[in-house]
This record gives C-alpha cells, sequence and structure tokens, in this order.
C-alpha cells in the first residue's frame, strides 16, 4: 500500500462514524421508536377524557425536562453517560412493564397516565442529556456531520412510524401492549447498553465542582462564555419556539382556518419531515456544507420563509411545496448545528452542555404553544403564521452578526 493511499485510508475511516456507533444508533432507534409508540398510546388514552388531561400529560412530560435537566447533564458528567443510560432504561423497562401488566384488559384512567408522563419526563431529564454526549466519544470530529445526520433520520423515521404504529397497537391489541412496546424499547436498548459497554465512555473526565449544582452552574458557564457556544443556543432557543411549533400546530391550525380536511394537515406534516429527511441523507452521503456555521443559519432563516409564506397558500398543493421547503431549512440547520456544538464543547463537559441545550429547547415550548392559541383567538391565524415565519427568519438573520458563527466550519 502506497503512502497516499494509506493516508486515504485513514481518511476515509476518519470521515466515517464507526461501527460501535451505529451499533449505538440502532438500539436509540429502537428506544426512540417504542417511546413514540408509548406516547401516542398516552396521548391517545388522555382525549378520551378530555383535551385538558391530554395538555396535561404532554406538559407532565416537559415540564421535568425544564426542571431537572441541568442536574441530569451533572450527573452523567459525573458517572458516565453510559451508566447514566443503563440506569435509566432499567428503571422505565421495569416500570412500564409493569403498568403494562396492570392494564390486561382494561384502558389506562387519568392518574396512572399522569404518573407514567412524569416517569417518563424524570427519564427524559437524565436520558436525553446522556444520549446527546455519547457521540462525542463514539465519533471522530470529521464524521460528526454524517453521525449527527444519521441521528436525525433515525429521529424522523421514528416521529413517523411511531403514532402509525402505536395506532395499530391500540387498535388491534388495546393500550396494554403499548406499554409493552414501550417497555421492549427501554429493554432493548439497556440490552445493547451492557453488550457493548466496554466500548462507551464511563466518565469523560473527574467534572469540576465539588456538588451537582455547582457542577450545573459549570455547565451554564461554559456555554455562556465561549462565543460559538452561545450564539447556538440562542440560536436553538429561537428554533425551538419559531419553528417547532409549525407542523404539530401551526399547519393544523392553517389547514382547519382555510376549510382544508385532516388528510391535508397530515399529508403537510409528512412533507416537512420529508424535507428534513431529504437533507440528512444529502449530509450523510455528502458531509454537508464546509461553512456549517452559515449554513445553519441559512437554514434557519430558509425555515421561517416557508412558514411564513404558507400562510399565503391559495391551495393545499402549495402549503405542501411550501412545508417540504421548511422542512429542508429545518434539516439544514439542524444537520450543521449539532456536529457545531458538540466538537466545541470540552470532553468534560458535554452532558451539562447538552443539558442546557435541551433546557433552551424545552422552555420555549411551554410558552409558544399556548402563546399561539391566545394570538389566534385575538387575530387570525393566518397573521400568526406570518409572524412565527418572521420570527425565525429574524433569529436567523440576527446570528449572522456572530463573528463566532460566521466563521464555524465543518469539524474535521
Amino acid at each position: 500500500m502506497t503512502a497516499s493511499s494509506s493516508t486515504a485510508t485513514r481518511q476515509g475511516q476518519a470521515d466515517r462514524p464507526p461501527r460501535v456507533f451505529w451499533v449505538w444508533l440502532t438500539g436509540l432507534t429502537w428506544t426512540m421508536l417504542g417511546a413514540q409508540v408509548l406516547s401516542f398510546g398516552m396521548v391517545w388514552a388522555a382525549t378520551a377524557y378530555s383535551a385538558a388531561l391530554a395538555g396535561l400529560v404532554l406538559a407532565v412530560v416537559i415540564v421535568p425536562r425544564v426542571v431537572l435537566s441541568l442536574l441530569g447533564g451533572s450527573v452523567a458528567d459525573r458517572l458516565g453517560p453510559a451508566r447514566v443510560m443503563i440506569i435509566s432504561d432499567a428503571l422505565m423497562a421495569i416500570i412500564m412493564a409493569v403498568l403494562a401488566l396492570i392494564l390486561v384488559g382494561q384502558d389506562p384512567g387519568p392518574v396512572l397516565l399522569v404518573i407514567a408522563a412524569g416517569a417518563m419526563g424524570i427519564a427524559d431529564a437524565f436520558y436525553l442529556p446522556s444520549s446527546a454526549a455519547i457521540p462525542k466519544f463514539l465519533v471522530p470530529p470529521g464524521a460528526l456531520p454524517r453521525a449527527m445526520a444519521a441521528r436525525q433520520l433515525a429521529t424522523n423515521l421514528t416521529a413517523f412510524a411511531g403514532p402509525v404504529l402505536g395506532g395499530l397497537v391500540i387498535s388491534r391489541a388495546g393500550f396494554s401492549l403499548s406499554f409493552a412496546v414501550g417497555a421492549a424499547g427501554f429493554f432493548g436498548m439497556l440490552g445493547i447498553l451492557l453488550t457493548m459497554r466496554r466500548h462507551l465512555p464511563t466518565r469523560s473526565a473527574q467534572p469540576s465542582g465539588s456538588n451537582l449544582v455547582e457542577q450545573a452552574r459549570e455547565g451554564i458557564r461554559v456555554v455562556s462564555t465561549v462565543p460559538l457556544l452561545r450564539t447556538i443556543v440562542g440560536l436553538t432557543g429561537a428554533f425551538a419556539a419559531f419553528i417547532v411549533p409549525a407542523a404539530p400546530l401551526l399547519i393544523p391550525l392553517l389547514a382547519r382556518a382555510r376549510g382544508w380536511d385532516v388528510a391535508i394537515a397530515g399529508t403537510a406534516a409528512g412533507t416537512y419531515a420529508a424535507g428534513m429527511a431529504t437533507v440528512a441523507v444529502a449530509v450523510m452521503w455528502r458531509h454537508g456544507s464546509q461553512r456549517a456555521g452559515l449554513a445553519a443559519a441559512g437554514g434557519m432563516t430558509l425555515a421561517g420563509a416557508g412558514v411564513a409564506a404558507a400562510a399565503l397558500a391559495p391551495s393545499p398543493t402549495i402549503l405542501l411545496a411550501l412545508t417540504f421547503i421548511a422542512g429542508l431549512g429545518t434539516g439544514l440547520f439542524a444537520t450543521h448545528v449539532g456536529p457545531l456544538f458538540i466538537s466545541a464543547v470540552p470532553p468534560e463537559y458535554m452532558a451539562r452542555a447538552q443539558s442546557v441545550l435541551i433546557l433552551i429547547q424545552s422552555l420555549p415550548l411551554l410558552l409558544a404553544n399556548p402563546a399561539i392559541g391566545l394570538i389566534t383567538e385575538i387575530t387570525t391565524i393566518h397573521f400568526v403564521v406570518t409572524i412565527w415565519g418572521a420570527g425565525a427568519i429574524g433569529a436567523g438573520l440576527t446570528a449572522l452578526a456572530s463573528t463566532a458563527l460566521r466563521g464555524a466550519r465543518r469539524p474535521t
């Protein structure tokens, strides 16, 4: 083998996620699918009682993420993200298996639904920072864009397939099986983590700080003082506020106001996901843009333009085209901002930095959805969609004022 071919081989290996990452991602995908089935089942069961209960179930999942995510990141940096994932998977698998047995032959009541949602939310507060930190230790920097694109694709696919499978499971076998499927997802990931635990990081480094609260503050300090991380966190918060509500709330409200049926609203959500998946596949194939910071800001701006233009869509066909464009922008943002964030965080702060990002993603959701409903009641959904799209455009353009983001290059 010549020196040039040897160098090319090493470069190719550095640009591709290793086998251990794909094994880990397979387990994570299985877990996410089970969680999606379970989440759909819980919300559907709650709607049998009232819309208020359905909203409460969703809120009970999100609130623990907001309250406990910083603590979860500190624990993950202290114990190691793999250990926290193993503990969370084991506890959730046991809880959901017990609930599946309790529900054999009967539907879940309001109290049980709230308890299950709370358990999922608490587990997420510890599990999400840990799972988000793992790629930092499994994947070479040059392979991060492909790895993050693959994870986004897995998230998109499970978000699409989970409710479909959940509806099938509940209609054929009842709610007990949906909890059993959720338990199977957690048991599956637990088995994979235990099998490959010697390949996973136990602890990145001894975290600074004498206690968990001080360590959480250290994580906030790192994110807030590094210019690139600070800009990414701010842009991600704007993304959560202005873009995340588009498919689940803004588009359905817009379709109903136009007199289009539920099939149109559902298809629009599907084309949005298809746009994200298209970009994820492209990045897995071609690595993504070298100017990753500009691509992330441009993706945010493109997504906002698609949402804002949807307010004026004269027909369902135009609406579908615009939601696809919004999905392309979302995919462009997510596949480029993720690797930049991971590569810029010191290893010993990885889970804590991810917990800050999760907090910034969760807080706007608690405010944006009620605000959309309230403002729509006062004005019109067309006005709200326009304003929300314009907000995303403004955030994307404002982010370009950051020299750190403009100059940020794809990790190598």
